[in-house]
């Protein structure tokens, strides 16, 4: 899919493939890269340790606002141009978090980064699905999953390990320094887009949220991927805070390689979707919170290698159990999936935004022990909200392997996979041309 490729070939060039790697370590890199920050923001800003989570409730919070029109916007001005837009845009907002005058201000500046995300993620998943055909699309896919996996943590451990050497600020500044390098290489190397048909306006995509009110198998798919999100940001704000305290003492470096643990989602999300069509998401879903449960609990023992391996456990259990979800929200969109799109991510994103700060005041209170009840009790709210909401039999053999797979990837990392499934869709219908 090198510049003059055809369309719809199922193989791709080494540097179509590079140019969405880096699509998706663009897309996580800033998003929750304070995480291993906080400490270190309280001290240097004056404001109370808790306070600082919301550096990463503002940048989720203005994800769940955006992510419904980027798809709409993209329609209308093209994948490719908006992707570049959106790199460049997050960079100089990264810049500006490193050069605020204070808490306000910082928070401000990654309010605007979080409006910018959307437009990469989303964007990134519809431009693979509508330029590649057959099994080079799910390759792609997988390669963009690696992408964002990679980013998200990518993100956290470069925020750390600078911060450590030379201050908070200087994280800021390093990561916009991999963002623009980022979109140099998008720029050289991304094929412009050939199947791209212009929609008729900017708000094409987002027709028909009133009617999916009326949808519980939608609105409980809603609840399932807010909750896990809540844990999720919950779990890895306040769990480096936590190992930032004694007994642990962990420096700002070794609280950002604790998000290493992320990268086992790469291994394990693929072989969940190989899994949902065979027993149906419900169980794979009783299965995933277990997990997550199991890992919370362990992050109870007063050791750190108890505390990185609970971590382990409750993210994967959450990937997996998002793989299930995003495949059910998608089914249960009907005709009017991107608008179905919109209101499931902009739920996904606002659990991710309330589940950074609603754990404060227990973990004030309770310590990190209160902040694994809540999170536990929000895993558990899921499970009920998948299993009463998903129909019996959902999602079994409804896919071959490789779809499913493909399916339960994308969404792992950045929740982009609705996205990616609507413009398949879409693709598919609109081969002559799109609609």
């Amino acid at each position: 899919m090198a510049r003059g490729t055809a369309v719809g070939r199922t193989h791709t060039s080494l540097r179509a493939r590079a140019a969405v790697f880096l699509l998706g370590l663009a897309a996580l890199l800033p998003i929750y890269s304070p995480q291993p920050l906080l400490p270190e923001l309280a001290r240097d800003l004056g404001v109370p340790a808790t306070s600082t989570a919301w550096t990463v409730s503002a940048t989720a919070l203005g994800v769940a606002v955006a992510a419904p029109f980027a798809g709409a916007v993209s329609d209308r001005l093209g994948r490719r141009r908006v992707m570049l837009a959106a790199i460049g845009a997050t960079a100089l907002a990264t810049v500006a978090c490193a050069a605020v005058p204070g808490f306000s201000a910082l928070l401000a500046a990654r309010s605007v980064q979080g409006l910018l995300v959307p437009f990469v993620f989303a964007v990134a998943v519809a431009y693979v699905a509508e330029e590649v055909a057959g099994p080079g699309a799910a390759a792609l896919n997988a390669l963009y999953v690696s992408g964002t996996a990679f980013g998200g943590f990518l993100g956290r451990f470069l925020s750390g390990a600078v911060a450590a050497q030379l201050g908070w600020r200087a994280s800021f500044v390093a990561l916009a320094l991999v963002l623009l390098a980022t979109l140099a290489g998008v720029a050289a190397w991304l094929p412009r887009e050939r199947r791209f048909r212009p929609s008729g306006g900017l708000l094409a995509g987002v027709r028909g949220i009133g009617g999916h009110l009326r949808n519980g198998r939608l609105l409980g798919t809603c609840l399932v991927g807010a909750a896990l999100l809540f844990v999720q940001v919950g779990a890895f704000t306040y769990a480096g805070l936590h190992l930032a305290a004694p007994p642990f003492g962990l420096g700002t470096v070794e609280v950002g390689a604790v998000f290493a643990v992320f990268l086992v989602a790469v291994v394990v999300t693929p072989s969940t979707g190989r899994l949902v069509p065979r027993i149906g998401p419900r169980v794979v879903l009783v299965l995933a919170t277990a997990t997550s449960l199991a890992g919370l609990a362990l992050t109870l023992v007063p050791s750190t290698a108890a505390v990185v391996a609970g971590l382990a456990g409750a993210s994967t259990g959450v990937f997996a159990a998002q793989a299930c979800a995003t495949g059910q929200a998608a089914e249960s969109g009907g005709r009017a999936r991107s608008s179905a799109v919109g209101l499931y991510l902009t739920c996904y994103y606002a659990g991710g935004g309330i589940g950074a700060v609603a754990p404060a005041p227990l973990y004030e209170a309770a310590g990190w022990a209160g902040c694994v009840a809540l999170l536990a009790a929000v895993t558990v709210l899921a499970a009920v909200a998948g299993s009463l909401a998903w129909p019996v039999g959902a999602g079994r053999a409804a896919q071959p392997p490789a779809s499913s797979a493909r399916t339960a990837s994308i969404v792992s990392a950045s929740a982009g996979d609705l996205s990616g499934r609507y413009r398949t869709t879409r693709a598919k219908r609109s081969a002559t041309p799109p609609g």
